[in-house]
């Protein structure tokens, strides 16, 4: 047998690994995965997202409060048992200074009051258990005086809720709604009175300036350019 020449039998062996080595497959290293972006969606499809309120709205509006509606009769109240008809009559009338005044009688404490502009009532003292009172104001001129027991007046109610349902009015006097009206005897009495004419000889004032300063008696004739009594 011949005997291989050793570098030969080292060449066979290299090719041999060569071979070998370049069947074997050979892995590719993986890269890392990458996510592909979401193309925006479309204006078409955009949705709008509205948020659900977790409690409702409060819509309802405040209830009105009312006074409390009166009782059946109500309307009518009756007077106080202290209440009773003013005396109320006119003593006289006369003149001071060219003045004209009317003195009227009335029960001590009652009032009174002037229902005429350009007239005046003032307290003149207690007679026989009687309040005088004097009133003035233009001569030859009619007023009314309305005199009233103080005792027949009807309190108020003071209430927190005055206000009442349409088709009723406040009560004042019994604190409640009514659809009727208040119908109450104050006792009052109602004077018709007349002041006089004070004897002024007004002829004497030859001067429209000089007549008007006596104006509660006289008064100024433009047409005929005197000063006459006034009626």
């Amino acid at each position: 047998m011949n005997n291989i020449p050793s570098s030969i039998v080292l060449l066979s062996l290299a090719m041999i690994f060569i071979i070998t080595a370049c069947g074997v497959p050979v892995t590719p290293t993986s890269q890392p995965e990458t996510e592909a972006p979401t193309p925006p969606p479309s204006p078409t499809e955009t949705a709008i997202t509205i948020p659900t309120p977790t409690e409702p709205l409060a819509t309802a509006s405040a209830t009105l409060e009312y006074a409390p509606l009166c009782e059946p009769g109500a309307a009518s109240i009756p007077t106080p048992a202290s209440c009773r008809v003013p005396m109320a009559e006119e003593s006289t009338t006369f003149c001071t200074r060219k003045i004209p005044y009317n003195l009227i009688f009335v029960n001590e404490g009652a009032t009174y009051e002037v229902l005429n502009k350009g007239f005046t009532c003032s307290d003149a003292g207690v007679k026989d258990g009687r309040q005088m009172v004097t009133c003035t104001g233009p001569m030859a001129s009619a007023f009314r005086v309305k005199v009233c027991d103080p005792a027949c007046a009807i309190p108020t109610i003071q209430a927190e809720i005055t206000q009442c349902p349409l088709g009723y009015a406040y009560n004042n006097q019994q604190g409640c709604c009514s659809q009727e009206l208040l119908v109450s005897d104050q006792n009052c009495e109602l004077l018709t009175l007349k002041t006089k004419s004070c004897v002024v000889d007004c002829s004497l004032y030859t001067k429209k300036a000089a007549c008007n300063k006596n104006a509660i008696a006289c008064e100024w004739n433009s047409a005929s350019k005197t000063c006459q009594l006034r009626r």
